[in-house]
């Protein structure tokens, strides 16, 4: 638990600013403004990530030229770690979405929506490359948008200060 805490202290020393306009892309992935264009749902990115984060975007289908069904964001801090600190997948919002049953799902409000938690059932242990497993799923819906925010290597905290920072892409 005291190791717990250390890492969130750490993670809150770290600049967050905004990002949109002048993140860093990687694997020649598609840019925002132009994905914007090949979607049906509002595209929204955080406003606040820490700045030595890497974007990534993954479109699928994958191999679609004109129109994606969904994406998911990636955010890497190391080009050569394969491990990404947070996914965040985007799809169209067709259906409302029930509370998971699970015992470590929790109700979070993310900018007055209603948003879930889930707490991944081995955190607080140790991965096999020895990091702390922390972290978990987060769901909610803004502006017909079904958001999925995903993440073992940083805590609940930061996971909803980034979900809250999320704002639509103009």
């Amino acid at each position: 638990m005291i190791l717990r805490i250390l890492l969130f202290t750490l993670f809150l020393q770290i600049p967050l600013i905004a990002q949109a306009d002048q993140r860093d892309y990687e694997h020649n992935s598609v840019t925002l403004p132009e994905l914007k264009e090949k979607v049906d749902f509002s595209v929204l990115v955080p406003e606040k990530t820490p700045d030595d984060w890497t974007l990534e975007i993954k479109t699928y289908p994958m191999d679609a030229k004109k129109h994606f069904s969904y994406f998911r964001l990636h955010y890497y801090t190391d080009k050569t770690d394969p491990m990404r600190y947070v996914g965040i997948e985007l799809r169209k919002w067709t259906i409302n979405f029930k509370k998971p049953i699970t015992p470590n799902t929790e109700e979070i409000n993310i900018n007055e929506k209603r948003g879930f938690f889930t707490a991944w059932g081995n955190s607080g242990e140790f991965d096999n490359k020895g990091e702390l497993i922390t972290g978990g799923v987060l769901r909610w819906a803004e502006n017909g948008t079904l958001l999925e925010m995903d993440s073992s290597r940083i805590p609940k905290e930061m996971m909803l200060e980034i979900a809250r920072s999320m704002k639509v892409l103009k």
